[in-house]
């Protein structure tokens, strides 16, 4: 399931601005409120530590996807504030700006600026923007941090070095989640028929031809390995000391077993027998 958790920054909500880039400034006192998606059933998700040039960590990003979207994930610890984040998603490297000095930052399409900071920021993308034979996507981010002394940080999100001026970007493999089989069960709808005493006679010579009538009142698909209750044996016995003139009815159960769990469901089956 996915992991949904809200930042907030209560406020006024003011005017941001655009420009060519998707560049989006958050301005003081504006409401922030971002949904994040860390966790995917049937994927893991890819944690990196940002780290300064002193090797201490002064972020996190996180990113996951499902079937649907990619998800990233931006974070500060206690003490950092996110002022500043630039980014870009490609099907490769080669779709990329990069020269021989590396990732060329101003040409990224994505940039969000945060006039006050922010704790985290996290961002959804449709993976039908890429062709659907790609297995693996190019990450690019830099992101922009300061702390309480209000020192500047400026770190690359990923471990592949680009250009001599050690720009980074992250190889991603997007996952196709292996969702745990559930447990599932179907007798279908109830039903019934009408046979008079003779008709039932004339096809019925055996508690297996008896079988046979309730499990033609069956929908198609549904399991033929299920049981009675109250048992044929127990309806014959009725209807040969009881009354032959009556609505025989049983329930006729199906069980499933997957993974040590157990699951079932039943319908009702009638056969009237009528003079």
């Amino acid at each position: 399931m996915r992991n949904f958790f809200n930042t907030i920054m209560v406020g006024l909500l003011l005017m941001g601005c655009s420009v060519d880039n998707d560049e989006t400034i958050v301005n003081d006192n504006q409401l922030l409120i971002a949904n994040s998606v860390l966790e995917v059933d049937g994927c893991e998700s890819v944690n990196y530590e940002l780290l300064n040039s002193t090797n201490s960590i002064v972020g996190n990003f996180v990113v996951t996807n499902d079937e649907d979207n990619l998800y990233l994930n931006f974070s500060a610890p206690s003490g950092f504030l996110i002022t500043e984040i630039i980014w870009q998603v490609a099907s490769n490297e080669n779709e990329l700006p990069i020269n021989n000095g590396g990732i060329i930052v101003g040409q990224l399409n994505n940039k969000k600026k945060f006039s006050s900071g922010t704790n985290y920021y996290g961002e959804t993308i449709a993976l039908d923007n890429y062709n659907e034979d790609i297995h693996e996507l190019a990450v690019v981010a830099k992101v922009e941090l300061t702390n309480e002394s209000l020192q500047k940080f400026s770190v690359w999100v990923g471990d592949v070095i680009i250009g001599r001026k050690g720009s980074k970007l992250l190889y991603y493999t997007i996952c196709e989640p292996q969702y745990e089989p559930v447990c599932e069960a179907y007798a279908g709808d109830n039903n019934s028929i009408t046979y008079t005493r003779r008709e039932i006679d004339d096809i019925v010579d055996t508690e297996e031809d008896l079988e046979n009538v309730y499990k033609n009142l069956l929908e198609e698909g549904v399991s033929r390995e299920g049981s009675f209750e109250p048992t044929i044996h127990e309806i014959v016995l009725s209807y040969y000391f009881d009354s032959k003139y009556q609505d025989f009815k049983t329930v006729y159960t199906v069980t499933n077993e997957i993974n040590g769990e157990t699951c079932s469901d039943s319908v009702e089956l009638t056969l009237t027998v009528t003079r």
